[in-house]
């Protein structure tokens, strides 16, 4: 049997591959707009090499810029990859549970997404520190924007900004379990039609699929708010000392990804077939 541990590991090795090739092309993308917006303002090659100081910033801001838009390409590929591998025959060969090969997969494919936003993190605070240290105009620029920042500074900024991060990020998740809720589902539910199944049978039931969990999720979470989740947190004296509602949200959206983590893994067990690729 194939443990847990290592086929994540290679789960994480095989969608890791593109991080570095989306890194670089956003890393050299960025550069390239940034000359060229040089370019045009200089007019002349003689005079861009007066301000190469400034390439730095500029590198910076496109990368950042860049940054939103590769981040999103890439929460796209990881998704589809994920989905990928659940079809493979190739993958489901494993000699691995179907609960833990799903579980593997999916947890792989969302720290693999991390990732890439921890070198993007990674790659700006290099880009910043550089900035600040050989661009005069731009650290002045730092230096007042800091001063005019501290005095509104307080420990609860951290704290919302670290919930309202978490937010983001338990968003994603949840977008890439209902990805592969609506795969699994219209797979299950295409075997039992006594129809042939094709591509608008399909797009008709993950329409319909979406609109019943929209519903069903309405209901149950207003039940789960009002009448469980505010009797647990005041049990638990779960109260945050900034008036914040960003803790109770990525409480309540903790708990769906839950539910449709267990859903999707009964699904995919006993439900979900790998198919032959041609």
């Amino acid at each position: 049997m194939t443990s847990f541990k290592s086929l994540f590991g290679r789960f994480f090795v095989e969608k890791a591959k593109k991080v570095y090739s989306f890194l670089i092309i956003q890393i050299v993308g960025a550069l390239a707009f940034s000359i060229f917006g040089l370019l045009i303002g200089t007019g002349k090659f003689g005079e861009f090499l007066n301000f190469y100081t400034e390439l730095l910033p500029d590198w910076l801001m496109g990368f950042c810029l860049l940054s939103v838009f590769f981040i999103i390409f890439f929460f796209i590929y990881i998704a589809v990859k994920n989905e990928r591998i659940n079809r493979s025959q190739t993958w489901r060969l494993t000699a691995i549970t179907d609960e833990k090969f799903y579980i593997a997969n999916s947890l792989s494919s969302f720290i693999t997404f991390i990732y890439f936003i921890f070198l993007n993190i990674s790659v700006a605070g290099i880009l910043l520190t550089v900035s600040f240290f050989t661009d005069k105009a731009f650290r002045n620029s730092c230096e007042r924007m800091f001063k005019q920042f501290r005095p509104n500074f307080e420990p609860n900024t951290i704290r919302f900004i670290f919930d309202f991060m978490l937010l983001l990020l338990l968003c994603c998740f949840f977008i890439s379990l209902v990805i592969s809720f609506l795969n699994f589902s219209s797979k299950a539910i295409m075997d039992y039609l006594p129809v042939a199944s094709n591509g608008l049978v399909v797009k008709l039931l993950h329409i319909f699929i979406v609109i019943v969990i929209a519903w069903l999720y309405t209901k149950a979470e207003k039940f789960f708010v009002n009448q469980l989740l505010g009797s647990l947190l005041n049990f638990l004296n779960f109260n945050p000392t900034y008036n914040n509602a960003l803790p109770y949200v990525n409480v309540v959206v903790v708990v769906d990804n839950l539910i449709l983590f267990i859903i999707n893994i009964l699904l995919f067990k006993f439900f979900f077939e790998a198919e032959e690729k041609k």
